[in-house]
C-alpha cells in the first residue's frame, strides 16, 4: 500500500483521536497501519502490554478492523466520539532523580541487587506549530533501523516512539529476541567499558537461561555494537526453533520484564522500581507489535517513547545502573537518550 495514503490516515486518526496504530518494522520501507472503531476484536490486530499490570493499566489489544484506504474514507460522522488520554506526570528534576540513584546504587553495593534500571519523565507543551503526524515522519527519517509506531485508544493513551529493541518475534517456527543493554554516544572510539559489559552480560545470560528453562535449542551471537539514532548499544541476538506451541506463550510471558527493562533479581528490581520512581511507568517499559491472523508477531519494547495528548507530552527515558555506577553519568546517559524525541519535537 502506498504510504502516503497510511500517512493521510495517520493523520486523520490522531485528529479523530481514534482507537488506531501505525508502525514500520526494522529496515523495511513499509508503513502498516490498523483501526478499530467497533468493540469487536478480529485475529489480527496490536498488543500493548504495560511494565507491571494495574487496574488503570492492563493489557490491550487493538483490532485490525480497518485498513489505511478503508479509513480515509470513512464519513466523519460514522466515527466514535472519543477524547485522549490526559499525560498526568510532572517532569523528574535532576535533584530528584540524583537521590533516586543514590538509593539505587547503595542497594546494588549492599549486593540486593545485581541491576536495576532507574528511569525518568520529561514532560513539556507540544509546540502549536508542529502536529502529530509529523513528529511521526521526522521519526521515519531519522530512525531507519528502529521499529517506529504510534498507536492510541482510550485505555492505554496515545504514544509514539522509534524502539531499537526486539521484544520477542514468531514466524511459524522460529523465535528470536535480543539482549540489548549497555549505552554510550554514537560513533565513541575504543573499547566498552565493564560496567556496560556487565550490564549487557546480566541481559543476555538471563535471556539464554529462559531459552534453557523452555526447552528450546538457541543460537546465540556473538556480541556486537548496535547503532541506535545518537546512541549506540552492546547487543547480544537469539534465535530457536519452537517444537512445542506451549513455548511460544511461555517465552512471551516470562520474558517479561527483562533485566534490561527492569533489573535482576527481576522481583526485587520491579519493586525497588515502585518505591524510588516518582512517576508510573505505565507502558514504557512493556512491549508492543503486530499480531497476525495466523498466530506470528513481532514485538519490540516500548523504549525511546513518548506519551502525548492534545497539548502535552511525556518522554520516558531510563538505564541500567550496576554496583559500578555513577549518578551524574547515569543522569547523563538518560539525556543522551532523550535527545532524539527532543529533537524531533523542535519547530
Amino acid at each position: 500500500m502506498d504510504n502516503t495514503v497510511i500517512i493521510e490516515a495517520i493523520d486523520k486518526a490522531i485528529r479523530h483521536k481514534a482507537r488506531f496504530y501505525a508502525y514500520r518494522l526494522p529496515g523495511e520501507q513499509q508503513l502498516h497501519f490498523g483501526a478499530q472503531i467497533i468493540d469487536q476484536r478480529t485475529p489480527e490486530g496490536f498488543m500493548i502490554v504495560p511494565f507491571v499490570e494495574k487496574p488503570d493499566c492492563m493489557p490491550y489489544f487493538i483490532s485490525a478492523q480497518f485498513d489505511a484506504e478503508k479509513y480515509v474514507k470513512l464519513p466523519v460522522s460514522s466515527l466514535p466520539v472519543t477524547s485522549l488520554h490526559k499525560v498526568a506526570e510532572t517532569s523528574t528534576t535532576r535533584e530528584e532523580y540524583m537521590e533516586s540513584a543514590a538509593r539505587c546504587i547503595d542497594a546494588l553495593h549492599r549486593g540486593d541487587l545485581r541491576k536495576i534500571v532507574l528511569s525518568r519523565v520529561i514532560v513539556d507543551e507540544f509546540a502549536p506549530s508542529l502536529t502529530w503526524t509529523r513528529v511521526f515522519e521526522r521519526l521515519l527519517d531519522r530512525c531507519p533501523d528502529a521499529f517506529v509506531f504510534v498507536f492510541n485508544s482510550e485505555a492505554t493513551g496515545a504514544w509514539m516512539g522509534a524502539s531499537p529493541e526486539r521484544y520477542l518475534s514468531y514466524d511459524g517456527s522460529r523465535l528470536r529476541t535480543m539482549a540489548l543493554a549497555g549505552t554510550r554516544l554514537a560513533g565513541t572510539p575504543g573499547d566498552w567499558g565493564e560496567k556496560e559489559k556487565e550490564e549487557q552480560a546480566i541481559v543476555a545470560d538471563y535471556i539464554e537461561g529462559k531459552f534453557t528453562d523452555s526447552k528450546i535449542e538457541c543460537e546465540r551471537s556473538q556480541l556486537m555494537t548496535r547503532p541506535a539514532g545518537n546512541v549506540e548499544h552492546l547487543c547480544t541476538e537469539f534465535a530457536g526453533i519452537v517444537t512445542r506451541p506451549s513455548q511460544v506463550d511461555g517465552m512471551r510471558n516470562t520474558l517479561h520484564p527483562t533485566p534490561a527493562l527492569g533489573g535482576l533479581p527481576v522481583k526485587a528490581a520491579v519493586k525497588m522500581i515502585g518505591e524510588v520512581e516518582g512517576h508510573s511507568r505505565r507502558y514504557y517499559g512493556g512491549y508492543m507489535g503486530p499480531v497476525g491472523s495466523d498466530g506470528q508477531f513481532e514485538l519490540f519494547v516500548n523504549v525511546r517513547s513518548l506519551e502525548f495528548d492534545g497539548e502535552r507530552y511525556c518522554i520516558y527515558v531510563g538505564g541500567g545502573l550496576t554496583s559500578g555506577s555513577v549518578a551524574e553519568q547515569e543522569w547523563d546517559e538518560t539525556c543522551g537518550k532523550a535527545a532524539l524525541l527532543q529533537s524531533v519535537l523542535g519547530d
